[in-house]
């Protein structure tokens, strides 16, 4: 009996040894595992890019604002340097926030509708009070480019700009034809007038979304002038260069207008777009 309880336990002991025994394995199992040589070392997660919020500058053009504390502040003075100082402590405070929902919208079409209405101070007053109160709303960057427009092309006592406004209004009713129309008569009244590029470059994406792209075309040439700070350039050049294309024009002529977006306005939103299409283009061309 003595000898038969001391050959089971002298077997507990090899299984335990060995690893076999449960609770041994369970033991080594939990016992921290040596790093083996050559192993990739664990890689952090990356952290998701943040929402960026485009800001319309006279000197810079269009840029991205990165939201969520990433834009330092030396970047800030550098990139936003063209805006009044109370807009850039906007732009700061967005800075912080991020787009997400959608109030305000009863806000924001007010101050539309005063803008349409030709009453431009009111309008301002409107979309900076909306800009102040909702400034996760999607349309913040539309609502500071009207009052930046509002500040900048009251000349010919706002007519020009009035008209802008009911093209612009039009348009959103979904009234392409009256539209045109009155944005037509805006750029043969007043050539001059300081709206002119919103007025060919609005008028460049109806005539494109309608099909008649000769007039895109022309109206894109016209709103890419490059000569003063027209913020708006790569915007009608890419236009201009997709029309030509339409149009079946030799690909020179739309590398060209692409070329100019990639040379005049490197950091405009839409030059990774042209850098792309470039390349395409020069692909096909015969060497």
């Amino acid at each position: 009996m003595r000898r038969g309880w001391a050959a089971h336990f002298a077997t507990l002991l090899i299984l335990a040894a060995s690893g076999i025994w449960p609770g041994a394995a369970a033991s080594a199992s939990a016992a921290p595992q040596p790093k083996k040589e050559g192993a990739p070392p664990a890689q952090r997660p990356q952290r998701p890019q943040r929402p960026k919020i485009m800001i319309s500058t006279p000197q810079s053009g269009v840029v991205a604002v990165p939201l969520g504390g990433e834009f330092q502040e030396d970047q800030t003075d550098s990139v936003l340097s063209g805006l009044p100082r109370t807009y850039q402590a906007l732009v700061r405070r967005f800075g912080t926030m991020s787009p997400a929902d959608s109030m305000g919208e009863g806000a924001y079409r007010w101050a539309d509708a005063a803008f349409a209405a030709g009453k431009f101070d009111d309008a301002s007053k409107g979309y900076l009070d909306f800009a102040r109160r909702y400034p996760r709303n999607l349309k913040v960057n539309d609502a500071l480019s009207a009052t930046l427009l509002i500040k900048e092309a009251r000349d010919f006592e706002g007519q020009p700009l009035l008209l802008y406004a009911r093209g612009r209004a039009f348009r959103a009713a979904g009234k392409p034809d009256s539209a045109a129309a009155v944005l037509t008569a805006a750029a043969q009244r007043y050539p001059g007038a300081k709206v002119r590029h919103h007025v060919h470059l609005m008028l460049a994406e109806i005539e494109r979304s309608r099909g008649d792209h000769a007039a895109a075309l022309r109206w894109a040439v016209a709103g890419a002038d490059t000569t003063g700070k027209n913020r708006l350039a790569p915007f009608a050049l890419r236009i201009a260069a997709e029309s030509s294309i339409d149009l079946g024009e030799p690909p020179q002529k739309a590398l060209a207008y692409y070329k100019e977006i990639l040379e005049r306005y490197p950091r405009s939103p839409v030059t990774p777009e042209a850098r792309a299409r470039a390349l395409e283009i020069r692909k096909r061309m015969p060497q």
